[in-house]
C-alpha cells in the first residue's frame, strides 16, 4: 500500500470518529443503503410478538428484501454485508459466508429461519446459511445477547429469516436472474404465492451455478466454483378466522470447491465439499384474539437433517475424507397474555435433540487413521417469560427471563491407526471406543429494558441483557481432522456474557436515525489450546479450553436524509474496541476494524433510481495470543471500495425491474477475514418480474 493510500485511510478512520461524539438523533437501518426502515415498521424477533420497530429496547435492524430493487446476490448474507455491527467471514467456501455481530464470532451468532434455530453440531465456522436466497420476506437482525428468548448461541446477537408470505390475490408471480462477475455465478428464481378462501400458499425454487472467484487484477483463484439449487413451500388453512394450522418444508442442496489465499502450508490448501444438504419439515399451530386474557398462541414442531460430505486433496500435511450427518427434532410453545392495560407476557416452552454422527478417514505421513463417532446426542428444554410493563403512555419496562438445561449424551467413537513403514508389514493399532461421560449444564439468564417514547417519531432506549452459550458435541467429546487433529473436552463450562447499551431512535419521514452505545463482558470463552504432546509422526494436537475472555464496547450509528423526495444521503457506521485475553495475556488486536460501514448518496427519480457509495473499513490486526491459530498473527490493510447500482422499473404496470451495479470500481485488493480475499471488479445485472 502506497503512503499516500495509508494516509487517506487515517484521514478516513479521524473523520468517522468525530462522527461518534454522542448526538441527538441516529439510525437503525443498515440495508446495504437501498431502502430504510419506517418508524411504523412492525417486528417480531427482538420480543417474540409483533411490535413496532420503535418500541423494542433491542438494538434491530430489518433487511426488507421487497425493496431490494437494484442487488444482486447468490447467498444470504451478502444481504447484510453493510449492516452497522455485522462482518461477514468465510471459510474458503464459496457461497456460505458466516455472520458475526458486534465481534463475536459466527460461532456465538444464532440463526433462524421463521424463528426456528439452524445449528451445526461439528463445525470450526459456525453454522452456515443453507437457505433459498430468493425466496425471503424480510430478514431481522438483533444485536447484542438475546439469550432470554432464544437460548443458547445468541451471544453476539440473533440472524432470522422470515421466509415468504402468501399474497393476498389468488395468484401472483415473482420471477427473475441475475450474472455476478465476481466469480460468473447465474441465478434464477421461481415464486408462487396466493391465497385461495382459507387457503394461503408459498412456493419457492431457485439454482445457482458459480465458477472460481476472480481477484483483483482479474486473477483467478482456482477451485472455488460452486451449485446450489433448493425448493420451499409454506401452506396453511384458516379453520377458523383467528385459528391458522400450517406446513412449511425447506430443502437445500449444494455442492462446493474449497480453496484460501493465504501463504505458508496452507497456500496449497484445497478442497471438495461433493454434498452439502439441509432440509426441513415444520408443522405451526397459531391462533388469535382468544378471549379477554389470552390474546395468541403458537405451536410448531419441526424436522431437519444436515449431511455433509467433505474431502480435502492432498498437501504436505494430510489428506481429510469426512462424513457427517445432524437430525434435530424440536418444537416451541407459546401463550401471549394480555393481563390487564398495563401488563402484556410473553411465556413459553422450547425443546429440541439434536443427534451427530461422523466418520473421517486421514491420511498422513505415517498411514492413515480412521475415526468413526455415533450416537452423540444434545438435547435442550427451556421456560422463558417477557413481561412489558406499560408504566406510562410513553415509557415501558421490559423484563425477560430463561431458564435453560441442555443434557449432553455420548455416544462412542473409535479410532483406529493404520501405520505404514516401508519394507514392514501394516500395524493396526485400534483404539477401544471412547467412554465419556454424560454431560449437563442449565442456566438462568435474565434481561431488563426501558423504552421511553416522548414523540410520536423518536424513542430512547437503554437494555440489560444477558447471554450464554453452551458447547457443542464437537468441543465435548469429537475429534476433528480438518486442520490437525482436535480433541473434544467433556469438562468445558458454558460461556457467559453481560451487555449494556443505550439508545435513540427517529423517523419523520425526512430523516431517518439511530444511534446505540454498547459495552459487553464475556467469560469463560471456549478456545483451542495446543497441547503438550504432539499425534502421530510429531504432529501437534489441540483440544479446547475455557480460557479467554472478552470485552466490547463501541457505537452504532445509521443516518439518512430525503431532500425533496429525490436526494438521500446516508451513513451506516460502527465504532467498536474488542479486548481479548487469554491466560493473562491480552490484545485489542482481534480481527475487528475500529471502524467499519458504508456511506453513500440515492437517487430516487421518476425513471430510476441510482446508488453511489463507498464500504470502507480500517486497518486492523489479529494476534494469536496462545499458539492455536495455525496461521499465526494475522494482519489486515485499511479498505476503501467504490460501488454503484441502477435500477428501473419497465412495462405497463412497472411490474419487471432491471438493475445493475459495478462493484469495488477502483479494483482494491483487500481482506476480511484471513483465509480468502474479496472479489475485485465485478458487475451485477438482473431482472426480476412480479405479475
Amino acid at each position: 500500500m502506497s503512503s499516500s493510500q495509508k494516509l487517506n485511510k487515517s484521514l478516513l478512520a479521524a473523520a468517522v470518529s468525530v462522527l461518534f461524539t454522542p448526538v441527538a438523533f441516529a439510525a437503525d437501518n443498515q440495508t446495504s443503503g437501498l431502502e430504510r426502515i419506517k418508524s411504523d415498521t412492525v417486528v417480531i424477533t427482538a420480543s417474540r410478538t409483533s411490535q413496532e420497530l420503535l418500541d423494542t429496547n433491542s438494538s434491530i435492524s430489518v433487511v426488507d428484501t421487497k425493496e431490494l430493487k437494484n442487488f444482486a446476490n447468490d447467498s444470504v448474507p451478502e444481504l447484510l454485508r453493510s449492516e452497522t455491527g455485522v462482518r461477514l467471514t468465510s471459510d474458503g467456501t464459496p457461497g456460505t459466508k458466516r455472520v458475526t455481530i458486534r465481534g463475536e464470532s459466527a460461532l456465538r451468532t444464532l440463526l433462524m429461519v421463521d424463528g426456528q434455530r439452524i445449528d451445526e453440531q461439528k463445525t470450526k465456522s459456525g453454522a452456515p446459511m443453507l437457505i433459498n436466497p430468493y425466496f425471503i420476506d424480510r430478514i431481522e437482525v438483533v444485536k447484542g445477547p438475546a439469550s432470554v428468548l432464544y437460548g443458547s448461541d445468541a451471544m453476539g446477537g440473533i440472524v432470522n429469516v422470515i421466509t415468504k408470505q402468501a399474497s393476498e390475490e389468488p395468484f401472483k408471480f415473482e420471477g427473475g436472474a441475475n450474472f455476478l462477475s465476481s466469480n460468473n455465478s447465474f441465478s434464477e428464481y421461481v415464486n408462487l404465492t396466493g391465497t385461495l378462501d382459507r387457503f394461503k400458499y408459498a412456493i419457492g425454487a431457485f439454482n445457482t451455478n458459480a465458477g472460481d472467484i476472480v481477484l483483483s487484477d482479474r486473477e483467478h483463484l482456482d477451485n472455488t466454483s460452486y451449485d446450489a439449487h433448493g425448493f420451499n413451500g409454506d401452506f396453511s388453512y384458516d379453520i377458523l378466522d383467528n385459528l391458522t394450522l400450517g406446513y412449511r418444508g425447506e430443502y437445500y442442496d449444494s455442492n462446493a470447491e474449497t480453496s484460501t489465499t493465504v501463504g505458508g502450508t496452507y497456500a496449497a490448501f484445497r478442497g471438495e465439499i461433493p454434498k452439502w444438504d439441509r432440509q426441513k419439515h415444520s408443522l405451526y399451530l397459531k391462533a388469535t384474539d382468544i378471549n379477554d386474557v389470552i390474546a395468541a398462541f403458537d405451536a410448531s414442531v419441526y424436522y431437519q437433517k444436515t449431511t455433509k460430505d467433505f474431502i480435502s486433496t492432498p498437501i504436505p500435511i494430510i489428506l481429510v475424507d469426512v462424513a457427517n450427518e445432524q437430525e434435530s427434532v424440536g418444537g416451541n410453545l407459546q401463550l401471549e397474555l394480555s393481563l390487564s392495560d398495563t401488563f402484556y407476557l410473553v411465556t413459553g416452552y422450547d425443546g429440541r435433540l439434536e443427534k451427530m454422527s461422523s466418520y473421517s478417514d486421514t491420511d498422513h505421513p505415517h498411514g492413515y487413521t480412521i475415526t468413526d463417532d455415533q450416537g452423540y446426542k444434545q438435547e435442550s428444554h427451556a421456560l422463558y417469560a417477557m413481561l412489558s410493563t406499560y408504566l406510562t403512555d410513553e415509557l415501558t419496562l421490559n423484563t425477560g427471563v430463561r431458564y435453560n438445561y441442555i443434557d449432553n449424551k455420548a455416544g462412542s467413537s473409535l479410532t483406529t491407526d493404520y501405520i505404514v513403514i516401508p519394507g514392514k508389514p501394516i500395524v493396526v493399532r485400534q483404539n477401544p471406543a471412547s467412554n465419556h461421560a454424560d454431560e449437563s449444564h442449565s442456566k438462568l439468564v435474565g434481561s431488563v429494558g426501558l423504552v421511553y417514547r416522548p414523540f410520536d417519531n423518536g424513542a430512547f432506549r437503554i437494555n440489560w441483557s444477558q447471554g450464554f452459550r453452551a458447547p457443542t458435541l464437537q468441543e465435548l467429546y469429537l475429534v476433528t481432522n480438518t486442520g490437525e487433529p482436535q480433541y473434544g473436552n467433556p469438562n468445558l463450562k458454558p460461556e457467559e456474557s453481560n451487555n449494556f447499551e443505550v439508545g435513540f431512535r427517529w423517523d419523520d419521514g425526512q430523516l431517518f436515525a439511530d444511534y446505540a452505545m454498547f459495552y459487553t463482558l464475556t467469560d469463560n470463552y471456549i478456545e483451542t489450546k495446543r497441547k503438550t504432546n504432539g499425534g502421530m509422526g510429531g504432529r501437534p494436537t489441540y483440544t479446547y479450553q475455557n480460557i479467554a475472555e472478552a470485552k466490547s464496547y463501541g457505537a452504532e450509528l445509521s443516518l439518512s436524509y430525503l431532500i425533496d423526495n429525490t436526494y438521500e444521503p446516508y451513513l451506516n457506521l460502527t465504532q467498536m474496541i474488542r479486548e481479548y485475553e487469554i491466560e493473562g495475556k491480552s490484545t485489542k488486536n482481534t480481527g475487528t476494524p475500529r471502524f467499519f460501514g458504508n456511506a453513500g448518496l440515492r437517487f430516487h427519480g421518476d425513471m430510476f433510481e441510482l446508488d453511489g457509495y463507498i464500504n470502507f473499513a480500517t486497518q486492523t490486526k489479529d494476534d494469536d495470543l496462545n499458539g492455536s491459530n495455525y496461521f499465526g498473527d494475522v494482519n489486515y490493510d485499511g479498505y476503501v471500495t467504490a460501488n454503484l447500482s441502477v435500477s428501473t422499473k419497465v412495462g405497463p404496470e412497472d411490474q419487471f425491474t432491471l438493475y445493475g451495479s459495478i462493484e469495488n470500481i477502483f479494483d482494491e485488493q483487500y481482506q476480511t477475514n484471513q483465509l480468502i480475499e474479496e472479489p475485485g471488479r465485478f458487475i451485477s445485472i438482473g431482472f426480476k418480474a412480479d405479475i
